[in-house]
């Protein structure tokens, strides 16, 4: 229901995605390190005549602050999960996609790529999310970053500010018309003033907001 289905054989059992996700990427110049590695073949190391080496090689590694880009279909979800049509979607049960989208949210923002766990740990939880809730098409923030941001004296700061700016851009040229919640991390002194939300909320404070807006609660 969430992430859709093709099959070739059966039109019937086809599926439209209802979650998009762009591509992430980095908001400042990329930087990479090399990681010298080398491998050990147990069995050669057990005779007394070899040192038992098996591969030696290198791997690049890059760390840095990604922006990321998702779209919720909520009428195509809640026609995914129900049966109902999407035009008849707010009269459908949508308890179900309301809890799905509240998961999802949090999943997001806490859930890393399983790559490279052993020699990466690369277990980090958002520094912010940005919710936003309404009928008009979505659009993405990340042009916020066509120029990359500057990494000092703050990384972090910088990229806030970037984005802000362009919120308050699109905002004027266009006219805000969506519901916002923000849960963010670091300097967000000013950061909720610039993206016109009350205040800066917790995790978890948005996303049961994200989920009662689906489901139909207030």
């Amino acid at each position: 229901a969430l992430f859709g289905r093709m099959v070739a054989s059966d039109h019937l059992a086809r599926g439209d995605a209802a979650i998009h996700v762009a591509h992430a990427f980095t908001v400042h110049e990329e930087a990479s390190e090399s990681d010298y590695f080398s491998a050990v073949d147990d069995l050669i190391a057990l005779r007394d005549d070899e040192l038992g080496s098996g591969h030696i090689g290198s791997a690049e590694l890059t760390s840095g602050l990604f922006y990321e880009y998702v779209v919720v279909d909520v009428p195509l979800l809640v026609s995914n999960l129900e049966g109902a049509s999407r035009e008849d979607w707010e009269h459908a049960d949508r308890k179900l996609a309301g809890d799905i989208v509240e998961r999802l949210v949090r999943m997001l923002a806490t859930v890393t790529p399983g790559a490279k766990l052993g020699s990466t740990a690369p277990y980090a939880c958002a520094h912010m999310v940005l919710l936003e809730w309404g009928s008009a098409q979505p659009r993405t923030l990340a042009n916020a970053f066509l120029k990359p941001v500057a990494q000092r004296p703050d990384l972090v700061e910088n990229a806030y500010r970037a984005l802000a700016a362009h919120v308050r851009d699109l905002d004027r040229v266009y006219a805000a018309s969506a519901l916002r919640r923000l849960a963010a991390i670091g300097p967000t002194d000013a950061l909720a003033d610039s993206l016109r939300v009350e205040s800066v909320e917790s995790l978890q404070e948005i996303a049961a907001w994200a989920g009662r807006q689906v489901g139909g609660e207030r």
